[in-house]
């Protein structure tokens, strides 16, 4: 017969082995540890999102928005093109006009045919911004918007180059020096593909860069986007979207935008060095739609004073050198940019 035990008496409790014990505390710590270095990275990314974005979301909805994908979501549009303005500049803490724009250019996606154009507009271009009477330089509607507001920054140069090349600006993005040079450092330096030799003795120590492939660290890829003394903004503005495309070819070959790790180290590093107008959701179907396009074929598109382009220049007494378009008006320009993606009209300049 089975032996009954009474309920009164208690089976002894067996006692656990002591390597046992040790190995379920040092799990346990471990655990721990990484939870906290989890959360503190959470939080830093989180923070950093919310400065670039001008947001205040928390942690969980952010994760919320960076990992659920961009399903059934598109980015703004009209007649299936998204704009996106990229500015560059010195930076806030630079008094030498570190608020004005070095590089402006327009992002430009053909949403259907996955065509991207990178088109550089002249800083020098002859505007009226917001608040400011008569004419200006188009660089300087950043530092007009961002002394009102540092979110009006980025603001106020979509609505002027709006009205200048006659399409809507969905969204804007401005980086700063230390930014730039943030994401090469991460990135392992870049190799650019120059279209001529360039050498320039004046810029900062110097720079010297042979036609075709250069491996280029943060500090040479600043001067050489930088640069002009011995060229000219145009020239410049080329440079500028060669390092731009070393940048994209280097982070595919990396896969570094696919890996949370790298893009974690880059948002703890951009603080205010990096500002948009895209919420959350929009920065992560920008990156979703960016792995969609034919970025090999990507159309690079400059404007210079070519006298068979629609730009030419002239000096006013108050703003000093200029460039303003040919016949008065922008009607050549804007037609020009807004059929960018079609192959017959496009008179890309350098």
């Amino acid at each position: 017969m089975r032996k009954i035990i009474p309920n009164d008496k208690k089976l002894p409790k067996k006692k656990m082995k002591p390597w046992k014990k040790r190995l379920l505390i040092i799990f346990v710590i471990l655990f721990l540890i990484g939870v906290s270095v989890l959360g503190y990275f959470a939080y830093k990314a989180n923070k950093s999102i919310n400065n670039i974005t001008g947001e205040n979301q928390s942690i969980f909805d952010t994760a919320k928005s960076l990992l659920s994908g961009a399903a059934n979501k598109q980015l703004k549009s009209d007649n299936g093109r998204t704009n996106i303005v990229l500015l560059g500049m010195r930076g806030e803490n630079d008094p030498n006009g570190g608020l004005l724009s070095d590089s402006i250019m327009i992002l430009s996606i053909q949403q259907e045919s996955k065509k991207v154009a990178m088109i550089s507009i002249p800083r020098d271009l002859r505007v009226e911004v917001p608040g400011i009477k008569g004419y200006s330089k188009l660089n300087s509607a950043h530092a007009v918007g961002f002394k009102q507001n540092p979110s009006q920054g980025l603001q106020y140069t979509m609505k002027v180059l709006e009205e200048v090349t006659g399409m809507p600006m969905h969204y804007g993005v401005s980086v700063d020096f230390i930014a730039f040079k943030g994401i090469i450092d991460a990135l392992g330096g870049v190799t650019i593909n120059a279209a001529s030799d360039f050498y320039d003795p004046n810029y900062d120590g110097g720079i010297r860069v042979k036609k075709g492939l250069n491996d280029l660290n943060s500090d040479r890829a600043l001067k050489y986007v930088q640069a002009r003394l011995t060229s000219n903004d145009f020239d410049r503005s080329r440079r500028q979207r060669e390092v731009i495309t070393a940048i994209k070819d280097k982070a595919d070959q990396n896969g570094s935008l696919r890996n949370p790790i790298f893009m974690l180290d880059l948002l703890e590093n951009f603080g205010t060095n990096v500002r948009t107008t895209m919420t959350v959701d929009e920065l992560r179907m920008t990156a979703d739609t960016i792995g969609t396009l034919d970025m090999n074929n990507m159309i690079q598109k400059g404007y210079d004073t070519s006298a068979e382009g629609p730009f030419t220049s002239q000096t006013l007494p108050s703003i000093g050198y200029v460039i303003v378009p040919r016949g008065g008006n922008f009607n050549v320009f804007q037609k020009d940019i807004q059929s960018v993606f079609d192959a017959e009209t496009d008179l890309t300049q350098p």
